[in-house]
């Protein structure tokens, strides 16, 4: 194993419980996303386009929420339909999988990465 090797995004597939406001849970697969990917959201977040913006957390979903073979589970036109709950539990495991925080700051080596309950979602500014 190459010591950088860390650095790049695993073909793992990460699997979250996770928790929807009515108390029921599922058991969701993730795959990591590049850093293009986080980039293309960030820009997305600031556009100028309401409709880039409303949909950047779909695309986000889309690219990293996957079956257990790692192959895509949704579409961004299906996760953009997504109710509110869903999306930002959903969302946190995204984010958790990929190692950055709720403030968009990468989780320390070992730190917990939350237990996939619902958080409210960053706003652009914090990302």
């Amino acid at each position: 194993m190459n010591e950088f090797d860390n650095l790049f995004v695993s073909p793992e597939v990460h699997e979250r419980t996770v928790e929807l406001a009515d108390g029921t849970k599922h058991i969701l697969h993730f795959r990591e996303v590049p850093a293009t990917i986080f980039r293309k959201f960030q820009m997305d977040e600031s556009s100028d386009d309401e409709d880039v913006r409303a949909n950047s957390i779909a695309r986000l979903i889309a690219a990293s929420l996957c079956k257990a073979d790692g192959s895509p589970a949704i579409s961004v036109e299906k996760a953009a339909t997504l109710k509110p709950n869903p999306s930002n539990v959903i969302f946190s495991a995204v984010l958790s999988v990929n190692g950055v925080g709720a403030k968009g700051k990468a989780q320390p080596p070992g730190e917990p990465t939350g237990s996939g309950t619902s958080s409210p979602l960053p706003s652009a500014a914090e990302q």
